[in-house]
């Protein structure tokens, strides 16, 4: 158990450092920027000497700066992997917890498994479906569609079950422990419950739906695969303990490029760019990051 915290610990420490590297890369590229238009613009040959001095400081800075963010990044990722494994020997541990965490995901196994899902099933969507076939609003339109529907399915079956207890205990809200009885609970079978919220027939229709309008061809198959996919994730977001959100209303919304909220779907990207949200950020309700958004810069060409 010691070990398995000191790990955690460590990894969070690290994870920190990595953010306060990204921090430094962005006002290291600024100032870099302003010295390089300094520079150009400056006609004295002694203030250029001493521009150029500087600039060769903050390349430097720069490099050295990304050399150690690269290192922890490495370094997080193994520490992680660690974790995965000490926490997959811990649920047999904890009186009470093995039984709902044989196969349920853990947190980080969700945000492990939502970056799989953005970076493999989606990109690949992204590249062989959509961005061939459609502008960007047709793009937008298919993501929003997927997501809100997929979230409307599972709303829509947990929520018959959460109002007959509110009527039935006279609560205005079932937070806290009724509520966390009953993740657990959903926990222990969420495969089948999940089969069951997202049967054959809705799937379907779902693809049915998108194909009237966006007319992709013949690929119902590889939709289908990312929607079931998809149901899963969303299924889990919503009995996971803590439960984690997933805005599918941001899909659309135009935001500036942060590295530590998104992930850019294809090309080069700068902090500050402006750019599209494809796929929406995974968080905890406190705000926490579990998986970052996909996004798309504005100005990007599609085929």
């Amino acid at each position: 158990m010691k070990h398995f915290f000191h790990k955690k610990e460590v990894h969070t420490t690290s994870k920190s450092r990595v953010q306060e590297l990204e921090e430094e890369l962005q006002q290291a590229y600024e100032q870099i920027r302003k010295l390089q238009i300094m520079n150009e613009e400056n006609q004295d040959e002694e203030e250029s000497k001493d521009l150029k001095s500087k600039l060769r400081i903050m390349t430097t800075k720069f490099a050295n700066v990304r050399k150690e963010r690269d290192t922890l990044k490495k370094e997080n990722k193994q520490l992680q992997t660690e974790i995965m494994e000490l926490q997959s020997h811990i649920r047999h541990m904890v009186p009470g917890f093995q039984n709902s965490s044989n196969t349920f995901p853990l947190l980080n196994e969700l945000g492990s498994l939502t970056d799989e899902f953005y970076k493999c099933d989606c990109q690949d969507l992204f590249f062989e479906v959509l961005s061939p076939e459609l502008s960007i609003e047709g793009i937008i339109y298919f993501f929003r569609t997927s997501f809100s529907r997929i979230n409307d399915f599972v709303n829509n079956y947990f929520s018959p079950t959460e109002d007959q207890i509110k009527r039935t205990t006279g609560l205005e809200s079932l937070d806290g422990p009724i509520l966390n009885v009953l993740r657990k609970s959903y926990q222990v079978s969420w495969k089948r419950l999940a089969n069951i919220c997202f049967d054959k027939v809705s799937i379907n229709r779902t693809v049915e739906d998108i194909q009237r309008v966006l007319n992709l061809g013949k690929c119902d198959n590889q939709l289908v695969k990312y929607l079931k996919k998809l149901e899963e994730l969303v299924f889990c977001y919503y009995i996971s303990d803590p439960p984690l959100t997933c805005p599918w209303e941001s899909i659309g919304e135009i935001i500036q490029f942060n590295s530590l909220l998104h992930d850019a779907i294809d090309g080069f990207v700068r902090p500050g760019d402006q750019c599209y949200v494809l796929l929406p950020i995974i968080h905890k309700y406190s705000g926490e990051v579990v998986a970052k958004a996909g996004v798309l810069h504005i100005d990007y060409e599609l085929n």
